[in-house]
């Protein structure tokens, strides 16, 4: 796990799932994005969210998008509660 200050970097499944999980997020992947084909793609779908390009996923599979796309999940380390969204979140490439 990489911490700079504000934001964390992890590969951990199990701190991912944990994250997802105290904000009841499921894991979802897109299959479209403006009008394109998105195979692998993956996000978490949060109370509320409906989207029609959307199709949820299984922890394994999702973990098994994660690894084989090579991706790091980042999240901001939000310690206020004043703040309004504490899912701010991304998957990108992992540095390492």
């Amino acid at each position: 796990m990489i911490n700079d200050n504000s934001r964390i970097a992890t590969v951990d499944h199990e701190a991912i799932q944990s994250w997802a999980e105290a904000r009841e997020a499921r894991p979802a992947r897109l299959s479209r994005f403006e009008d394109e084909q998105v195979p692998g793609r993956i996000k978490f779908r949060f109370p509320g969210d409906d989207y029609p390009d959307e199709e949820g996923l299984s922890w394994d599979e999702f973990f098994d998008i994660f690894d084989r796309e090579r991706l790091e999940f980042v999240f901001e380390d939000i310690a206020d509660e004043a703040v309004e969204n504490g899912n701010l979140y991304q998957f990108r490439p992992r540095e390492y």
